[in-house]
């Protein structure tokens, strides 16, 4: 007759070596060691949105990618179309904008109507800064970037040449990087952190993917946007969610409050 084994909370030889150090950490070290984590998530992202560019460049991939929708006259598809306009820029554009409102008027109304005080949390106020932020700091960067669409480029039936890839000086009118209108779609990756690990947390990063890349996909279509134009407005987005989820609700998942029960 074979003899159960007790149950024992010790750690078996099987765990690694660094969750017996994380295990064996005290709260303050805890705390140290999600720091560094996050710090490095957010440098290493930042090292690849400065990269990129560069890279694709000298790749010559953005150019690559470009030709395969334009003929020599005309893209793939027109920016002016009504129909695929108001599919894929206007519609998008206003669902965005209109969720991001009602999430504004909610934490608003949390402080002032009892029956609406659940939405006065620092998950609702990480909602409402990621939709508003994502497109806000993508905008500022179009206008200090100095970065011609491609649509107005000589190559591609424009009148201006190429020029820097990051241009502070020239006083230029080029403001097509990063893409400002994927911005909207790749602000939905605050759904992330917000779902359970898991396969819900995967279905948010798809829904966010999609919906990023499908908005930025149109404008890379009609000539507003090369490749990595997109790919950088989708790495921005991430640090941007990453450092106001860290920063707002931190690694506790009890911070449901504005304000931190004592």
């Amino acid at each position: 007759m074979c003899r159960k084994r007790p149950y024992n909370t010790k750690i078996t030889d099987g765990h690694s070596q660094e969750l017996r150090k994380y295990l064996a950490m005290k709260p303050q070290s805890q705390e140290t060691y999600y720091d560094i984590r996050w710090g490095r998530h957010i440098l290493l992202t930042i090292a690849a949105i400065l990269l990129i560019p560069y890279l694709v460049r000298i790749s010559g991939l953005d150019y690559s990618v470009a030709h395969a929708f334009y003929d020599g006259q005309s893209w793939l598809i027109e920016a002016r179309q009504p129909i695929l306009r108001f599919l894929f820029y206007i519609l998008p554009k206003w669902l965005l904008v209109t969720f991001a409102s009602c999430m504004l008027i909610l934490l608003a109304l949390s402080f002032c109507v009892k029956g609406l005080r659940r939405f006065r949390s620092r998950r609702q106020l990480f909602i409402v800064l990621c939709a508003a932020l994502v497109p806000l700091i993508v905008g500022a960067g179009k206008k200090l970037t100095n970065i011609y669409c491609p649509y107005q480029l000589e190559e591609f039936g424009g009148s201006f040449k190429e020029g820097p890839i990051f241009d502070f000086i020239s006083a230029k009118s080029a403001a097509c990087f990063p893409a400002g209108h994927a911005s909207g779609g790749f602000a939905l990756l605050f759904l992330v952190p917000l779902a359970k690990p898991g396969k819900q947390r995967n279905t948010a990063l798809i829904f966010a993917l999609i919906a990023g890349w499908v908005m930025g996909g149109f404008q890379m279509l009609n000539g507003r946007h090369f490749l990595s134009h997109t790919i950088v407005t989708m790495l921005l987005a991430w640090i941007i969610v990453v450092a106001a989820h860290y920063l707002i609700i931190g690694q506790s998942q009890e911070n449901r409050g504005l304000k931190r029960k004592k």
